[in-house]
Parts: C-alpha cells; structure tokens; sequence
C-alpha cells in the first residue's frame, strides 16, 4: 500500500514509500504517524504540501506566504537531515 510521508512538525511533504504488512493482522499495514493513505494534490511551481492531520487532508499553500515560524522549523529540518540527502 502506498503512504505519503510528511514532517511531523511542519507537515509539509516528504515523499512516498510502501507501508510494511502488519504481521499479526492478515490484511492489514502498519502505517507511522508521520504517514498517510490521502494522496496529495498535484502542485505548480511556489507551492507547498502541508498534511493538516487534524482535518486529515492536504493543503496546498504558495511558498512565499508561509509563516515565520513554519519557515524556521523546515530550515532547522532540512539542517538536521541534509547530510542523508
């Protein structure tokens, strides 16, 4: 089953992976909760995913209206991780 992955604390967009079977579930898969089944909408250039897990849905939102502190927790994510890129 394909899940689409975000960041925890931002929610913006991360990629796509499979989910792994649950073992003990016959059917079933073991989704992370930094992790959805929703498949995101298709964007244009200037604009972001974000996953709004309250309301379980994607938004969409330009790049240039993100907020201060939404800005500064990517910069501090993207720092921690650039070494794996």
């Amino acid at each position: 089953m394909k899940i689409y992955l975000f960041n925890p604390e931002t929610g913006v967009y991360l990629g796509e992976d499979f989910a792994d079977e649950a073992p003990m579930k016959q059917g079933g898969y073991v989704i992370p909760p930094d992790a959805t089944t929703i498949a995101p909408p298709a964007i244009e250039r200037g604009q972001l995913l974000v996953f709004n897990l309250a309301e379980e849905r994607w938004e969409v939102r330009p790049v240039g209206k993100m907020s201060s502190s939404m800005s500064a927790r990517i910069a501090h994510f993207d720092n921690r991780f650039a070494d794996r890129l």
